[in-house]
């Protein structure tokens, strides 16, 4: 199981763990203008290095943030970072759509011990509040390791997986986009369909956080997801626009204790387009409903 820390422990842990590495996983949606490795180079916590998410999906896919599943070329972009599978990493980030936890749920599928996995609650704001010693400039330069990539499939569900789910109901799905983009509003991007997938549960990722970018009491979360609906007795899917908030309440569930969960990762990027897919012979194969459909 990952953990949550604060400020205070990850302070304590830079000085006194050994085989500590610490990641700006900090990335931003396109249209917000910003870019996360020009802010990581004017202000960092000390001893960070960068994480570019974008390094690790698949360029040859024509959905935005799918990742990559060559094993080799894992290991090489690991062992460049200085990471070997015997390190503790500690994420955080400087990002409205909390990406540390999509950075740690990659990190899960390359097969990294979830025990060894952290995640700052509250992210960079709280460790200026803290009054947490910062840099700037590139990170110290690392010599690369050996990283031996383990590939979970098992945490990944792809399109074909969902379309059964779909017609043979085994695993809930559990959407964290949008309220408005659920029930059948516009669509941030091009290409896409408005709605959701029949019978998911609408869960907007913001409602996880507390007004100063910190995590809600689990057991608060834990009260909202049964709340709307869902059993965490039983296997759960989250997914959202193109697979990264969606990693927020995969990240839940496992502080949760919850075992069988996994992530969409194609999400409505993929089950949203209207357009086809090699092998299918009609949009019907992926139906889409609104609050409004009967």
């Amino acid at each position: 199981m990952p953990w949550l820390i604060n400020a205070a422990q990850l302070d304590k842990f830079r000085k006194s763990q050994k085989n500590v590495v610490l990641l700006d996983a900090t990335s931003h949606l396109p249209v917000t203008g910003r870019d996360a490795r020009e802010e990581f180079l004017k202000t960092h916590i000390v001893g960070a290095r960068f994480l570019d998410l974008d390094a690790f999906h698949d360029k040859e896919s024509s959905l935005p943030n799918m990742l990559i599943r060559d094993e080799a070329l894992i290991s090489e972009k690991m062992g460049a970072l200085g990471i070997t599978k015997e390190h503790k990493v500690i994420f955080y980030d400087n990002s409205d759509n909390h990406t540390s936890c999509r950075a740690l749920w990659m990190f899960k599928v390359f097969g990294h011990n979830p025990n060894l996995l952290y995640i700052l609650d509250g992210g960079y704001s709280v460790w200026e509040r803290y009054g947490g010693k910062i840099e700037v400039g590139e990170a110290k330069h690392i010599s690369s390791k050996i990283y031996q990539t383990n590939f979970e499939a098992h945490l990944i569900r792809t399109l074909v997986q969902m379309k059964t789910n779909l017609h043979h109901p085994a695993e809930q799905v559990v959407d964290m986009r949008h309220p408005v983009r659920y029930a059948g509003g516009p669509e941030l991007r091009q290409g896409l369909r408005s709605g959701h997938i029949p019978g998911s549960y609408s869960f907007p990722y913001m409602t996880m956080f507390e007004a100063d970018g910190r995590f809600k009491p689990m057991e608060k979360i834990r009260k909202q997801l049964t709340g709307i609906g869902v059993d965490l007795h039983y296997p759960v899917i989250s997914m959202c626009g193109s697979g990264m908030t969606a990693s927020i309440l995969d990240f839940m569930l496992d502080l949760m204790g919850h075992t069988e969960h996994s992530l969409y990762d194609g999400s409505w990027a993929e089950w949203g387009a209207d357009h086809l897919f090699p092998g299918e012979e009609s949009l019907d194969e992926r139906p889409v409903i609104t609050c409004l459909d009967k």
